[in-house]
Formats: structure tokens, sequence, C-alpha cells
């Protein structure tokens, strides 16, 4: 009997110590993830604290950075953790300019959370793969890989760069692409080119990458040639000078179908949540003055 309860001993104490190892592991795994970086008043700054930026940067990894880096963010951390609890100290909570902001925060999120919905109920909107094959017969421009670099001057009105292109038609041919490149750092307003006063570069880019309107009008050109009528987009009127272009390929239905799907789903879902919106209309009690 004895003996026997020994042995029970012996295997709950085992057992117990091998809890106590494991548990031990856990919490250790715990503070490797959650390291502590920084201390306010109690409060304890962790890695944890800056997951909300892979909302914004998805790929985003804290110990990634440089060492600046991280001490910008703990620091910026620092203070944000100091200024809350300066509000709350000065109950700043019960101030009609906070609650009116915090109504405001939670409309967006409720408007917010009505358009997941239905989101998720535009996917599951069958969308036929003849669909998808007409799209992409029906637009060929829109499936053809091609590099190309070039310049453009984004101005507001039609006008303006019809002035440009008439500017540019007096400049001699050998003086073009100089000439081109004063007038954008004079003219556009496209706020990269005013920033770097590059001549209206846009760097090597693909065709795809490209609204459609602007893209066949570069690719039309040939190297060292401009616009000679304006190109309208939703951004503006575009005058472009075309620098160099690479060999056109053709996307194929199975490369480019990914894309196309997802273009479908958006349109399903802007095109169900109009159609949502305009029953909630047609039931609610509406007065305009």
């Amino acid at each position: 009997m004895k003996k026997k309860n020994f042995q029970d001993g012996v295997k709950i104490m085992f057992h117990n110590k091998v809890i106590s190892v494991i548990a031990a592991g856990m919490l250790m795994a715990g503070v490797s993830y959650a390291k502590d970086l920084a201390n306010v008043d109690g409060q304890v700054i962790t890695e944890k604290d800056f997951d909300i930026l892979k909302q914004q940067a998805p790929n985003f990894d804290f110990n990634k950075l440089t060492a600046e880096q991280k001490s910008g963010l703990i620091n910026q951390k620092i203070n944000e953790i100091l200024i809350q609890n300066a509000a709350k100290k000065a109950k700043l909570e019960n101030t009609k300019d906070f609650k009116e902001a915090l109504e405001n925060i939670k409309q967006q999120l409720l408007i917010n959370a009505w358009q997941h919905s239905i989101a998720e109920e535009a996917k599951k909107i069958a969308i036929p793969e003849s669909d998808l094959k007409k799209f992409y017969d029906e637009n060929p421009a829109r499936f053809i890989q091609q590099e190309g670099q070039a310049r453009h001057i984004l101005v507001k009105t039609k006008e303006e760069a019809e002035k440009i292109i008439t500017d540019l038609n007096k400049a001699p041919k050998s003086k073009i692409e100089q000439r081109f490149s004063e007038l954008a750092n004079k003219n556009t307003i496209d706020p990269g080119g005013q920033k770097a006063q590059n001549g209206g570069d846009l760097g090597a880019f693909q065709r795809n990458q490209m609204v459609p309107e602007f893209g066949d009008a570069v690719f039309a050109l040939a190297p060292g040639t401009y616009t000679k009528t304006p190109v309208k987009t939703d951004y503006g009127y575009h005058v472009i000078y075309l620098i160099k272009k690479g060999e056109s390929k053709k996307i194929s239905f199975a490369d480019a179908k990914a894309e196309i799907e997802n273009m479908f789903k958006e349109r399903n879902f802007q095109e169900l949540a109009q159609k949502k919106i305009q029953e909630l209309r047609n039931n609610a009690k509406i007065t305009i003055n």
C-alpha cells in the first residue's frame, strides 16, 4: 500500500513538473513575442502595440526596422500614451467635442461594417468564365505587356494643353524634349512632377499600369514624338512625350483572368451597394429642404 502511494506520488510530482516546464516555455515564448520595449508610468509598450501598422503595410515587421526607426516609433508611442493619460486626467472624454467626434467615428464604423457585409454578399455572385473571356477579347489593348518611358504635362483644361502643344510645334526638332521638360516644370499640376522638377519624367512603366486613355496614347507614339492633341483622363488633360518603348507582348487569358475577375467583383459590389441604397431610400421618409 505504501509502495503504491509512493509511486502515485512520484507520478503526480513528475506530471506537475512537466506542466510547469510547459507553462514556463509558453511564458518564455510569450515574452519573446511581446518583448517589453518601454514603460510609461507603469504602462508597458511591446511590439504588439505596432501591429496596427500592418493594416497599412501588410509586410511591416518591427524586427526588420533600423535602430533609428524603432526608436522613432517607440518615442511616438510614448508621446501618444502621455497625451492619452493627460486627456483622461483632464476629463476630456466628457467634453462635447469628444463625444461628437466619438459618435462620428461610430457612425463611420457602422458604414464600413455595412459595406463589408455587402462585399461579402457580392462575392457570392457567380461570374461566368464566358463573361471574363468576352471582356478579354473585347479589350485587347488592356492586355498587352509593354514597357515604356515617357514625360507628361498635366493641366486642368483642354485649352491649356492645346497652348502647350502649339508651343512645342514651334520648337526645332532637336530641341523638342528640352522644351517639353521646361514646359513640364513650369506648367504641370501633377504633384510628383511639381515636386521633382524632372521635366515630367514618369520613369519606366508597364502599359497596363496606366489608365487605358493614357496608355493607348503613349504607345501609339514613336520615340521622340509627342501627342498632337490633348489626352483626357479623370485627372485632367495630358500632353505626352515618348522617350522610349519596348516590344509588345500579349498577356494570355489564363494570366489575365484573375485581374479581370477582381474587376468584375468590384463592379458587382458597386452595383449591389447602389441597389441596396436605392431600396433603403425607397423605404424611407426623406425630406430635402
